[in-house]
């Protein structure tokens, strides 16, 4: 998946206590993402609005400490959003 405002592949991170977790830096991003990740592939996941995300609405999302982030990661490589406008 791609960030549309930093337009960068969106890359798994991870916390030491929280497991995986992605950036997203814009709110129709996050909100698409988040319907996509539990509608097919039935992954939950626990989101925070950090303050350096506000600006365009992004968010994180945790999946947890047993979580494998490379199985993420594939999967979110597969998802693409084309965007008109944003």
């Amino acid at each position: 998946m791609i960030d549309s405002i930093t337009e960068e592949r969106i890359m798994i991170l991870i916390d030491e206590k929280y497991g995986p977790y992605i950036r997203v830096s814009a709110w129709y991003d996050a909100t698409e993402l988040e319907d996509v990740l539990l509608d097919n592939y039935n992954i939950y996941s626990y989101s925070i609005s950090p303050n350096d995300l506000e600006v365009y609405g992004g968010k994180e999302f945790y999946f947890g400490s047993t979580a494998d982030p490379e199985v993420l990661q594939r999967i979110l490589d597969k998802i693409e959003f084309s965007r008109t406008n944003k």
